[in-house]
């Protein structure tokens, strides 16, 4: 379609009166020079009225928006300054100042600021959820470790001996009990993860010391367990990182238990690499100075089609498996740390099918996140 030769032929054609935009023309000095019909139709005023108008005095704060649109190339929002509308702007500079097109988009802007109103009630809501579940951990954890302990006394013969009948009970309660204890903790956890609730600060630390710490802990914990953790890393790395140590012990601990409470024997691996430029790269992760942790066991099975649900625990509440939720718990609190960190968190089946947790986060925490 030649759209030259047709509006040549329209020789009565009035192209500045039939914009479908509001148009204005506004000089150096903010003054409107120029405006078009439907302009005047927008701001509901009579031919003639904006002409020489200061831009101000129609748009709120309306040059320093033209000038922040006609350097950035953006379309921008702007506010009637005679009532509740508000116009989508673009700009584009030329040697008398700018010329500037104005839309309604009044509808959108209301229906846009109104979800975002319930986005942040609904944030706020669930950051009081949060808070009140992290006041309510030691509530929750005195009387249950008093159950355990009391449970192991009874075990022990604390209270006399006691019939092989009555000790299996005492061992379910005592059982039922530590695990209710682990989900809660880990809700808990959970919790403080999605509202940044963590203790701690930035600082510098060694990070081989503190994965050979939390090994150390967990096997005094899982000491019974026929499970070795081998931990190995390359011989030329730089141990020291710049990030928060008490979050990134939780999301190591995490990573290694969610293997460890699953297997009953066997060996979990856990190797500390630099994070090639080529590696980040391929997996779409943002280039900067990073470490790659991975957690693996050849004795740990899960499905291809759970890899994408792994680390989100509200994709799986309808599981009826303990064993899933409290899982996902536990891996939802290392996505969300990751994340907080600067860092990102994934899993996948090697082809010797073993499940491997790989986990990139930077040396040093960017400033702007």
């Amino acid at each position: 379609m030649d759209i030259r030769r047709i509006l040549s032929t329209q020789k009565n054609f009035d192209i500045e009166a039939n914009l479908p935009d509001g148009m204005f023309m506004v000089g150096y000095n903010g003054l409107i020079q120029w405006v078009n019909d439907v302009a005047h139709d927008l701001f509901h005023v009579e031919e003639g009225m904006l002409f020489a108008k200061n831009i101000n005095d129609v748009l709120e704060n309306g040059f320093d928006l033209i000038k922040n649109s006609s350097n950035t190339h953006k379309a921008l929002i702007a506010k009637n300054t005679q009532g509740e509308e508000y116009f989508e702007i673009t700009v584009r500079e030329i040697e008398e100042g700018y010329i500037v097109a104005l839309r309604d988009s009044t509808k959108n802007y209301k229906r846009i600021s109104g979800i975002l109103e319930e986005q942040k009630v609904s944030q706020k809501i669930n950051n009081d959820k949060n808070c009140f579940l992290v006041k309510l951990a030691n509530e929750f954890n005195a009387p249950m470790q008093s159950i355990i302990g009391f449970s192991q006394g009874l075990l022990d013969g604390l209270g006399g001996n006691i019939t092989e009948k009555q000790a299996k009970y005492v061992n379910i309660i005592k059982k039922n009990s530590t695990d209710l204890l682990y989900f809660f903790n880990k809700l808990v956890e959970l919790s403080q993860s999605e509202g940044n609730l963590f203790e701690g600060e930035e600082k510098y630390f060694d990070i081989v010391s503190t994965i050979d710490g939390v090994i150390k802990t967990l096997k005094s914990i899982y000491g019974e367990k026929p499970v070795d953790i081998d931990f190995n890393y390359t011989s030329d790395i730089k141990r020291t990182i710049v990030q928060n140590e008490n979050i990134f012990k939780i999301m190591v601990n995490n990573l290694i238990e969610a293997l460890l409470r699953e297997i009953d024997l066997g060996k979990i691996y856990v190797t500390l690499s630099d994070a090639s430029d080529e590696f980040l790269t391929a997996r779409n992760i943002p280039v900067a100075k990073s470490l790659l942790i991975t957690v693996s066991s050849v004795n740990m099975v899960v499905l291809e089609s759970e890899l994408a649900t792994l680390f989100n625990p509200y994709a799986i509440v309808d599981s009826s498996s303990k064993r899933t939720i409290s899982r996902a718990l536990t891996l939802g609190v290392v996505a969300n740390i990751a994340k907080e960190m600067g860092g990102v968190v994934w899993a996948e089946i090697s082809p010797m099918k073993d499940l491997v947790f790989n986990l990139v986060i930077p040396r040093e925490k960017a400033k702007d996140e």
